[in-house]
């Protein structure tokens, strides 16, 4: 993401910040708390509704109107935020509307909002996990990175100092799971972000996400890249794919890998290609969200990403009631699942929904 879109959002946050206040202001005047509360619960369920149009509906305004969504979304937040201080001043002074006070507690709490998501988007965490299981004979050491939309939300600077953490963890290999490139990703940016990847003499392993191929754009965009182009960037880097297909790590561990859910060529769990009995079977798939295939497959343990856990908050709580599993633990059937929230995010430099994180895996002997 460039400077000049990073400018062009903050102002757009304030200027949405402004609308919604001046919208506002006559209704303040008359400092009704009752009224507050519901200003609260309204613009609380627009800045649910937003969220969602943002991250999940595909549609052309979500994709082309992205920033404008999002700084309307700061803007209800941050609002939210201060009318929630502001209600129990109402209540004891209910003659005194406080308007300039109210206004700089507003600004205050959208500007802070803000740059929380910031933070939680740019400062790239590393969350350690352990495994045991009886299948292992030896430890294993594994990075899992996915949903990196390299061109859409960090930086290029941030993404490089976080690979060179990842790459002094000295894992055993590294694996992608998806979305390392996406809508907003031009040729060279995917060209450079598989060179950085392909370059730290690690084995490296790639599943397809439903944002890499940049499919499903619409006639609003067109592909910076071909399906071609991006296959044998990846290749030439040293990265293998792996697409419904498996790999034998060690006499102990089998890695394998899905196409993506969105692929209408996906195999069938049971056309997958059939796999020795004994060793650890560690499953990527980039959607948590496949249960009867999670089932199916028996794998011990599988990883995805793509939820981002939401991104945007209350997203994650939305999915989870849904029946989604959005980020963290889970089990179905015979197999564990882990699901990240990705190193970054889609479209914005903003995550209210968890920090991004890549992932350590300590695959362990049980004993």
């Amino acid at each position: 993401m460039t400077v000049g879109k990073y400018v062009l959002w903050f102002v757009l946050c304030f200027a949405a910040y402004a609308a919604v206040y001046l919208i506002q202001a006559p209704l303040r005047r008359k400092s009704r708390y009752v009224l507050r509360i519901v200003l609260v619960i309204v613009k609380a369920v627009l800045a649910t509704v937003l969220a969602y149009v943002i991250m999940v509906v595909p549609s052309w305004f979500a994709r082309q109107g992205v920033y404008l969504t999002s700084a309307l979304y700061v803007a209800l937040c941050g609002d939210v935020i201060s009318d929630i201080i502001m209600i129990p001043v109402s209540m004891i002074r209910k003659n005194k509307p406080y308007l300039k006070l109210n206004a700089i507690i507003s600004l205050a709490a959208t500007a802070a909002f803000m740059f929380y998501g910031l933070f939680c988007m740019q400062s790239v965490k590393c969350t350690e996990i352990t495994y045991k299981s009886a299948k292992l004979t030896k430890p294993h050491r594994v990075v899992f990175m996915s949903d990196i939309h390299y061109g859409s939300a960090q930086t290029e600077s941030g993404v490089r100092m976080t690979l060179e953490k990842v790459k002094e963890l000295n894992p055993d290999f590294i694996v992608l799971g998806g979305d390392i490139t996406d809508n907003f990703t031009g040729i060279e940016q995917m060209q450079a972000i598989y060179k950085m990847l392909g370059s730290l003499d690690i084995p490296v392993y790639y599943i397809y996400g439903n944002h890499d191929r940049q499919s499903g754009l619409g006639t609003s965009q067109r592909q910076t890249f071909t399906e071609a182009e991006l296959e044998s960037t990846i290749t030439s880097n040293g990265i293998a794919i792996l697409k419904d297909g498996w790999v034998r790590i060690s006499d102990d561990l089998i890695l394998q890998g899905r196409e993506d859910a969105t692929v209408p060529t996906r195999l069938e769990v049971a056309d997958l290609p059939a796999m020795p009995d004994g060793p650890f079977v560690l499953s990527i798939d980039h959607s948590p969200y496949e249960k009867a295939d999670i089932i199916e497959t028996k794998a011990d343990l599988q990883l995805s990403g793509h939820s981002h856990a939401g991104q945007l908050f209350p997203l994650q709580f939305v999915y989870n009631i849904a029946g989604f599993n959005a980020y963290g633990w889970f089990r179905h059937g015979e197999t564990d699942m882990f699901v990240s929230c990705g190193f970054s995010g889609w479209g914005v430099p903003l995550r209210t929904e968890e920090r991004s994180e890549y992932v350590l895996v300590n695959l362990l002997p049980e004993n």
